[in-house]
């Protein structure tokens, strides 16, 4: 799947990223957490190639990400970054354009529906983008990234701006997505959600990978990273790792 091979990166004039290296397990719900500023959303970008690093090589299926040309490439990784700019788009005109790398915007209505119903954004088709409330607008680029049906999903604080109702569903939808074979690899900040819908964590500090493994695994360090208490406890019969 994705392997991150000594990855340095970062942006003019400041290094974020430092030798980080990471084999994203295939079929798996990966999450990457850490304290804010450590670079987990400089990491995703990178993978995405909005960032170029500096050292380092990324590969996807064995093949460096270069060596993809851009639809080829769109097929197979879909990236939902975090600060993104608002086009004068309706909300299922945008969701369209996950279309765009398979050639089909205009004859893959009934997908476009699909995708705009599983992120929540059905009631919201015929909208532009900014007249909507940031957790909407959160669902929209969700369905365009749904609707790009591509293997591996980068998702960058999917669940901001969304209240605890609404986190829950996306993460739902993202265990869905995974069980029909996505690989996905999420930045997340809300720890339980992480910790409770996730396969694998890993733990970044000071734009160095310093922890990875299952949730039980990392739960200690990963406390101690965010510097707060960490238990596990049952929950209506279901063990959670709570964070507090």
């Amino acid at each position: 799947m994705m392997e991150f091979r000594h990855i340095t990166s970062g942006y003019p004039g400041r290094t974020v990223l430092s030798d980080v290296s990471l084999t994203v397990p295939r079929g798996k719900i990966t999450a990457l957490i850490g304290p804010n500023g450590c670079g987990k959303s400089t990491l995703l970008n990178t993978a995405g190639g909005l960032i170029k690093p500096s050292a380092g090589e990324i590969l996807l299926d064995g093949r460096p990400l270069p060596s993809y040309k851009r639809r080829e490439l769109a097929r197979l990784m879909a990236l939902l970054p975090q600060s993104r700019e608002l086009p004068r788009l309706t909300v299922e005109r945008l969701a369209a354009f996950g279309r765009y790398p398979h050639g089909d915007m205009q004859s893959a209505k009934g997908q476009i529906e699909e995708s705009l119903r599983r992120a929540g954004a059905w009631e919201l088709r015929h909208r532009e983008l900014r007249e909507l409330s940031g957790g909407e607008r959160q669902r929209a680029y969700i369905a365009m990234a749904l609707c790009q049906d591509s293997e591996l999903l980068l998702l960058d604080e999917p669940t901001t701006y969304l209240d605890i109702g609404q986190k829950n569903q996306v993460m739902e939808l993202v265990r869905d997505l995974n069980v029909q074979g996505r690989t996905i690899l999420a930045v997340l900040h809300d720890l339980p959600l992480a910790f409770m819908y996730s396969d694998y964590v890993a733990l970044m500090e000071s734009g160095k990978l310093t922890a990875f493994g299952t949730p039980d695994e990392v739960r200690e360090s990963a406390a101690k990273a965010f510097g707060v208490k960490q238990a596990l406890v049952t929950l209506e019969g279901r063990e959670q790792i709570i964070f507090y």
